[in-house]
Parts: structure tokens; C-alpha cells; sequence
């Protein structure tokens, strides 16, 4: 016995007119960060990239945060293709705002220190997300420029006040629309190869529940440098990312003695 075909010719209709499967979905496999400094055009990408990726809590200075330096986001679906118009929001490098000592917990990086309650003499903002400059264009990019977004112009750097943090992570946890991405060294190369991070000059203190002793570079960070050169390699203290921690690292930090915050400019 034949079915109707007045029983079948919905079904084969909604079958052919429904949205593809997952096509907005990003794919954690195909989906990717990159670390970036220099043009948008010619980008210098992988170690060079990260030699730029340098800051201050204070987020002053020509040295620090150099040459755009930001993180290339690129998201795909799962047939390749890339997916446009997700927003800046949802795109997001994450922080717990501060260590679970303090209180601070969730899915975010537990070792950058960004927040008021324990730093109110510095008066540091309140960060728990750093998010996209722009949203992701029709080939699915778009970028986080560390020292802030140029609206008109995503990927170039602007000082953004607002997005001042303190303390070092190896591994910033990033997310779009939910989806945590893995990061490559270069674009060809292998997913994992790089993980989201900023060489802090400040990378020691203000993890626990004394007050105003995060977000602030000061003779706990500056000694371990010094205690460092000619010794055991120290990943986060060698600055400009050349494989060694000499006196021009140690020279870099001094120079940013004492900032936080506030200081030395105030906003």
C-alpha cells in the first residue's frame, strides 16, 4: 500500500528547506587564535609576535604592548567555512578577576589579578573579560588587540584605561559564543601550539588577601629577575622573548618601578 503523497511531500520539504546542521556552531577543531603583532596586512606572527606581547599594570610607554600586538581570532564552522557576525562580546579572553584565596572562582584564569577589592589604592578596574575589537567578519576573523581596540580600525592599538590587569598566566582561556578555542603559534601551525598570555612586568605578589599588593611593580618583581640572569631560564621574565634573561630585561622592568594603576598615568 502506497502512502499518500500528501503525507510525505511536507516531510521531504522540511528536510530541504531546513538550515544546515550546526552550520553556526564554531568548531573547536577548525576554529583557531594566533598571537600577532605589526600590519594587518603583513603580520608578524609566532615567537616575534610574542617578544611585543609585554605590559605594565599602568599599560604606559612605547615598550609596552608594541606593534598592535594582539591575538588573531578565527572562527569556522565545521565545513570550513567562516562564520560571520558573531559579536565582540562573545569572543572573549576570560579572568576569575583574581586567585581562589581571594574568592575568586569559575572557568577563567585564576592567576591575573584584576580587580578593585584588593587593590583599591591603585584604583584598578574590575576586569573579567577582554573581548573582541570588532565582530568576526565574513571570514570569520577578528581580533583582541591587548592594549585596547581602535573602534574604526579592528586589530590596531588603542590605550584602553578601562582593561588594566596585573600578574602573569601562562594559558588565558579563550571563548567564542561559549566554545573554548585552541590557540596555533602560526597560522599553519599545529592546534595547541600556543597558548594566550602577556609577559607581566608584574608577576610576583598580590595573590593573596592582603590588600594593595597586586596590579603593582615594585622590588618583588624587579629581585627575581636579577636573582635570574645566568641562572635557570625563567620563560616569564625574559621580556623580549630572545631565550634568555639578561640585563636588558632586568633594565625594562626598573624602568617601570613602582607603576600600578594609577601610575604614572592616571587614567
Amino acid at each position: 500500500m502506497k502512502t499518500p503523497a500528501a503525507k510525505w511531500i511536507p516531510l521531504v520539504l522540511a528536510v530541504l528547506l531546513a538550515p544546515p546542521v550546526n552550520a553556526n556552531v564554531p568548531s573547536t577543531a577548525l576554529s583557531f587564535f594566533v598571537p600577532q603583532s605589526g600590519s594587518l596586512t603583513t603580520p608578524t606572527e609566532g615567537a616575534s609576535a610574542i617578544a611585543n606581547a609585554r605590559h605594565c599594570p599602568n599599560k604606559d610607554g612605547t615598550q609596552v604592548l608594541r606593534m598592535n600586538a594582539r591575538l588573531k581570532v578565527v572562527v569556522k564552522a565545521g565545513d570550513g567555512s567562516g562564520i560571520s557576525g558573531i559579536a565582540a562580546t562573545d569572543v572573549c579572553l576570560l579572568f576569575n578577576g583574581g586567585t581562589p584565596a581571594q574568592g575568586f572562582t569559575g572557568v577563567g584564569d585564576d592567576s591575573i589579578i584584576a580587580n578593585f577589592q584588593f587593590n583599591q589604592l591603585a584604583n584598578c578596574p574590575d576586569v573579567r573579560c577582554l573581548h573582541a575589537d570588532a565582530p568576526t567578519d565574513q571570514d570569520g576573523v577578528t581580533y583582541i588587540t591587548w592594549l585596547g581596540s581602535t573602534w574604526s580600525s579592528p586589530g590596531v592599538a588603542q590605550r584602553d584605561p578601562s582593561i588594566k590587569w596585573g600578574g602573569y598566566a601562562g594559558d588565558i582561556p579563550l571563548y567564542v559564543l561559549g566554545f573554548k578555542l585552541q590557540g596555533r603559534l602560526t597560522s599553519a601551525s599545529e592546534p595547541g601550539s600556543y597558548t594566550a598570555h602577556v609577559k607581566s612586568l608584574d608577576h610576583a605578589g598580590g595573590r593573596t588577601t592582603a590588600t594593595n599588593q597586586g596590579e603593582l611593580v615594585n622590588s618583588l618583581d624587579i629581585s627575581p629577575v636579577q636573582a635570574a640572569i645566568g641562572t635557570t631560564y625563567k620563560y616569564q621574565m625574559d621580556f623580549d622573548n630572545n631565550g634568555i634573561v639578561n640585563s636588558i630585561d632586568l633594565s625594562f622592568i626598573k624602568a617601570h618601578n613602582n607603576h600600578k594603576c594609577d601610575f604614572p598615568i592616571v587614567n
